[in-house]
């Protein structure tokens, strides 16, 4: 079986991306704590938290879904459309829900928040196109969604970071 389909030829793959989420969850989810009155009285702080948070575990969710022995690909694949959605969803809240407030620093600078906000539109669309690649077994399966998962991990490490400077502030 061609390896883009084949989650078994992946195993190794997400049993490191499952304990790399559920450790960066950990160790979060204690920074997050330290800091907890500052982030929850911020609504752009709290968003940037739970959202984090939030895509860690469905990390986690999505290695264990991969792992799962003998599941179907349509299936795996129908799961991480789920997410894909689910993550749409939340983005487009939070991007309704924050909008532009006058005296509101976003990330510091336009140029900042723009990229921001291309990057996370550039992740959601290969994150729905791996979802549908996996189901119609075309356009890279596992590969597509191994890059999803990367670009997860550093963009999690991007915006806990933002998060830490931020609220050192």
């Amino acid at each position: 079986m061609d390896p883009a389909y084949d989650p078994q030829s992946w195993q190794n793959f997400y049993i490191v991306a499952g304990g790399a989420a559920a450790a960066l969850t950990g160790l979060l989810f204690v920074a997050m704590s330290l800091h907890a009155k500052t982030i929850v009285g911020n609504p752009v702080f709290a968003n940037r938290a739970v959202g984090t948070l939030i895509s860690l575990l469905t990390q986690l969710f999505l290695s264990f879904a991969v792992l799962v022995p003998g599941q179907a690909l349509v299936a795996l694949g129908i799961e991480v459309e789920v997410a894909a959605v689910f993550f749409l969803v939340i983005s487009l809240r939070a991007i309704v829900r924050l909008g532009p407030r006058p005296g509101r620093s976003l990330a510091g600078s336009r140029l900042r928040a723009t990229l921001e906000i291309v990057g996370a539109l550039a992740w959601i669309v290969l994150f729905v196109a791996s979802g549908i690649s996996l189901v119609a077994k075309v356009g890279g399966g596992f590969y597509l969604l191994a890059i999803v998962m990367l670009f997860m991990f550093g963009w999690n490490v991007y915006i806990a970071w933002i998060l830490i400077t931020e609220v050192a502030d």
